[in-house]
């Protein structure tokens, strides 16, 4: 029996434009916005010489965390599911309203009024 078209798509199928070894204009766009917010918080006062080092190493652990967060696949055979697709998953799940079954009722066994 046929069931009708059956439609296949790669499993490296990705609706984003790459642009460079896996990364997106959007991955470049969080890059570049962190660089900025980095290079606004080391310019601003204090300029004592440990302060400004202090903010540097802050601006490159966030950029660090930034880009890990861009790199790192949760499913490694999987290339087109990225760590942000998956937690924004997670995070719909549990705010999402959850279906709950009851047990049914057996028809032959007198309810909590019926049995005194």
């Amino acid at each position: 029996m046929k069931k009708g078209k059956e439609f296949i798509f790669p499993e490296n199928v990705d609706k984003d434009y790459g642009i460079w070894k896996d990364y997106t204009l959007k991955d470049f766009g969080y890059g570049i916005l962190t660089l900025l917010i980095g290079l606004i918080f080391i310019a601003i006062p204090p300029y004592g010489f440990i302060l400004v080092l202090v903010k540097i190493v802050i601006v490159v652990l966030a950029m660090t965390v930034v880009m890990a967060i861009l790199t790192v696949r949760p499913i490694a055979s999987r290339k087109n599911i990225k760590v942000r697709d998956n937690l924004r998953l997670k995070q719909k799940y549990t705010h999402s309203q959850k279906l709950y079954y009851l047990k049914p009722k057996k028809r032959d066994e007198p309810n909590e009024i019926e049995k005194y």
